[in-house]
């Protein structure tokens, strides 16, 4: 499958594949047929990430059913905040300090979670902040989640002050002498070596995420206080610096298949004349519409498909985190500015994605 990568990806979304069975939650094991490793149809990417990415894959799989793909699975390897490094120690420990969430459009509606035993139950990720549960009921490894299928596409990311980590010594001191193309290197190595079918070559996407809110008022303590210490105190700053590290350090050291531009389309949305409460739900996360603006983003980098194009149909209720919508199962709908401002947000990213464009709909 992962040879033909973009084939099948354009074969699923114009004529719909054959599609696997789901997981739901009974008295019998949720484990789906052991892993196919022959081409079977069906797109299958695993995210390794923490919170931000969470936000950029939340309404990724609806954006993709709405687009017309049927066979997509999704799966998410969770820890809150981790860097790069962090991954790699926890690779090597084996720890089980993982959530893994799973999303098959073919058979689901919603995204299901392991528990420690493997089993999957409905949730709602993300709604609030949905991180690693202390008592470990839903703790997994990364190799849970690795070999979970003969993922197509495995797509990484960086911490939210990764670039800060390279000035301040993380990736230098503490007998760390990898720099953070080392630490990418050692995740991308061991997810090879538990590659469900090693004689076909993974490939890896990078996922650039997005910096703070503009109003210090609703960052967090250690965001300001990192802020003002690495970005003079301003979130653009920030931003800037990510996109550096993304463009002059990451991208050219890797063979990614694709860099996904999140970053700056979150970016371009914040040069709108929206308010910090309409892009950002808190000091980090983003809102369900922010979090469409990043799910388009995907998939316009991922199918090559522009924006403009795109039918930007309703999401689905089970998805928002508008519990109003959610309870009285009524889907997200932008109004005409909305998905204008979407529509902008993402074509530029996707035209110029280390760098923020002025937008039309600023004050």
């Amino acid at each position: 499958m992962k040879k033909y990568l973009a084939l099948f990806l354009a074969l699923a979304l114009c004529l719909g594949l054959c599609a696997c069975g789901g997981t739901t939650e009974d008295t019998t094991p949720t484990e789906p047929e052991a892993p196919k490793v022959e081409d079977d149809g069906i797109m299958k990417i695993l995210l390794i990430g923490h919170s931000l990415g969470m936000d950029s894959a939340f309404m990724f799989p609806d954006v993709c059913r709405n687009e017309g793909m049927e066979n997509l699975v999704f799966g998410m390897l969770y820890h809150s905040g981790c860097r790069v490094a962090q991954h790699v120690d926890y690779a090597k420990q084996d720890a089980r300090q993982y959530a893994y969430y799973e999303y098959d459009i073919s058979t689901q509606q919603e995204w299901l979670r392991a528990d420690c035993n493997g089993n999957f139950t409905p949730c709602q990720a993300g709604a609030a902040n949905d991180i690693y549960i202390e008592d470990g009921s839903i703790a997994q490894t990364l190799k849970f989640g690795i070999t979970r299928h003969d993922w197509d596409l495995v797509i990484l990311q960086g911490g939210l002050f990764e670039s800060a980590d390279i000035r301040d010594g993380y990736y230098t001191g503490n007998n760390k002498q990898l720099g953070l193309n080392g630490y990418i290197q050692e995740l991308i190595d061991y997810v090879n070596a538990n590659d469900t079918e090693p004689a076909t070559p993974n490939k890896f996407a990078w996922n650039m995420i997005w910096s703070s809110p503009a109003d210090r008022a609703v960052r967090s303590d250690d965001t300001n206080k990192l802020l003002d210490l690495y970005c003079g105190g301003d979130d653009h700053n920030l931003y800037l610096e990510q996109a550096r590290v993304t463009k002059d350090t990451v991208a050219p050291a890797f063979d990614w298949v694709h860099m996904f531009p999140n970053g700056t389309a979150i970016e371009n949305l914040k040069g709108t004349k929206l308010m910090n409460g309409q892009i950002f739900r808190d000091y980090a996360h983003v809102t369900d519409f922010a979090r469409m603006v990043a799910a388009y983003t995907w998939y316009c980098e991922l199918t090559d498909t522009a924006i403009a194009d795109c039918k930007i149909a309703p999401m689905n209720h089970k998805v928002l985190l508008d519990a109003m919508a959610r309870n009285t199962a009524k889907d997200l709908e932008l109004t005409e500015e909305q998905r204008g401002m979407l529509i902008e947000a993402v074509g530029n990213a996707i035209a110029s994605p280390y760098a923020t464009t002025a937008s039309k709909y600023a004050n």
